[in-house]
C-alpha cells in the first residue's frame, strides 16, 4: 500500500476557516478542505489558501476539494480554473487533492503526477459488481494516490458491497469507499475497519447524504480504535440509525474497554439481513420491529447458515 498521507476520521472544513480550530481540539490527523463550500459562503480564493498554509504550520494533513456542480459540489468556475486553484493549493502546502474521474481537471493534474484522491461519487444508486471492478480497474490505470468511489445505497446489501470493496485493495493504491444514504450508515462506520484509510465527519451540517457527524464517529462509534480484531454487534430494523440503544450499548462496550462496537442496520425485511449476515462477521444481532415479528413468526434463521444463537429479540 502506498504511503497515504491522510488516516482516521477527516474533519471537513466547509463552512469558515475557524474549524480548523475544532480539528485541533479533537486532535484529528487530517482535514479536508472543501474549497467549493467555503467559496459558496464568501470565503475568497486567498483565505483558502491562506488556510492550506495554516494547516500545513500546525502539521495537520490536509486534502483540498473543489467540487463541481455535476459532482454534488458548488464550484462554478471552468475546468482551467479548477486546475489553477489545485495547484496553488498544493503550493501552498496542501497534502493532497480530490477530483473527479474522467474531468479534464482530473487529467491534466495527473499530467502534472499531482498527488490525488481519484474519485466517484453517484447520488443515484449503486454500480453493479463488474461495473464497479471496471471502474476500478481503469481508474486505478491513472495511478493515483487513492481511489475512491461513493455510490448511493438503496438495500444495506450495497454497504456491505462497498466494504468488501474496500477490503480487496491492491496494487499499492489505497481505497476509499462507502455508500451514502440511509442504508449505507454502517459503511461509513466500518470502512477504515475494513481498510479504508478516512472517514468523513462534519463539524456543522452534512454535506453529503447519510453523513455522520463528528461527535457520532468519535465520541458514539469510537471508529479510532476500530480495525480488523474489532466485534461488531448490530441493531436491526426499521428507524434504528437514531435509536438510543445505540448509545447505550456502546457506552457498556466503552465502560468495559471492550474492542467492540454495535452499529445500526437499517432494513425492514429479514431475509435481507440474514442475506448481510451471512456474508459479514457479526458477534451478535439484536432486533427491533419490524424484525422481531418476521423473526418470530417465519423462523428465517432455521433456512440460513446463521446461527439463531446469533440474534437476540428485544421485547
Amino acid at each position: 500500500m502506498n504511503d497515504f498521507p491522510l488516516k482516521g476520521v477527516i474533519g471537513i472544513i466547509a463552512n469558515h476557516p475557524n474549524e480548523l480550530d475544532l480539528a485541533l481540539e479533537l486532535r484529528l490527523n487530517c482535514v479536508e478542505i472543501r474549497a467549493d463550500l467555503l467559496l459558496d459562503v464568501g470565503i475568497t480564493i486567498d483565505q483558502i489558501l491562506e488556510l492550506v498554509r495554516s494547516t500545513k504550520s500546525k502539521q495537520l494533513a490536509s486534502l483540498l476539494t473543489l467540487r463541481h456542480p455535476t459532482h454534488g459540489g458548488k464550484f462554478f468556475g471552468t475546468e482551467e480554473e479548477r486546475i489553477q486553484i489545485n495547484q496553488a493549493a498544493l503550493d501552498a502546502g496542501a497534502d493532497i487533492i480530490d477530483l473527479e474521474w474522467a474531468t479534464d481537471s482530473a487529467e491534466a493534474m495527473i499530467q502534472k503526477k499531482a498527488p490525488m484522491v481519484l474519485s466517484h461519487h453517484d447520488f443515484d444508486g449503486m454500480p453493479t459488481h463488474q461495473e464497479l471492478l471496471e471502474m476500478t480497474m481503469k481508474m486505478g490505470e491513472l495511478e493515483p494516490c487513492a481511489i475512491k468511489v461513493v455510490p448511493t445505497a438503496s438495500t444495506l446489501k450495497h454497504s456491505f458491497q462497498m466494504l468488501d470493496w474496500v477490503r480487496d485493495a491492491k496494487d499499492g493504491i489505497s481505497r476509499i469507499g462507502f455508500a451514502m444514504g440511509l442504508q449505507g450508515t454502517s459503511s461509513r462506520i466500518l470502512t477504515t475497519a475494513f481498510g479504508a484509510p478516512i472517514s468523513y465527519a462534519s463539524f456543522g451540517e452534512a454535506v453529503a447524504p447519510g453523513q455522520l457527524s463528528m461527535n457520532e464517529l468519535l465520541e458514539l462509534y469510537q471508529i479510532q480504535n476500530l480495525n480488523q480484531q474489532s466485534r461488531i454487534y448490530a441493531l436491526a430494523g426499521d428507524k434504528v440509525n437514531n435509536s438510543p440503544l445505540l448509545k447505550t450499548i456502546n457506552a457498556k462496550f466503552q465502560k468495559q474497554q471492550e474492542n467492540a462496537v454495535c452499529i445500526p442496520l437499517e432494513t425492514k425485511d429479514i431475509d435481507e439481513l440474514i442475506g448481510v449476515i451471512e456474508n459479514n462477521r457479526f458477534a451478535g444481532v439484536q432486533l427491533v420491529p419490524p424484525l422481531e415479528e418476521q423473526f418470530k413468526k417465519q423462523g428465517a434463521h432455521q433456512e440460513s447458515s446463521v446461527a439463531p444463537s446469533l440474534f437476540q429479540v428485544l421485547s
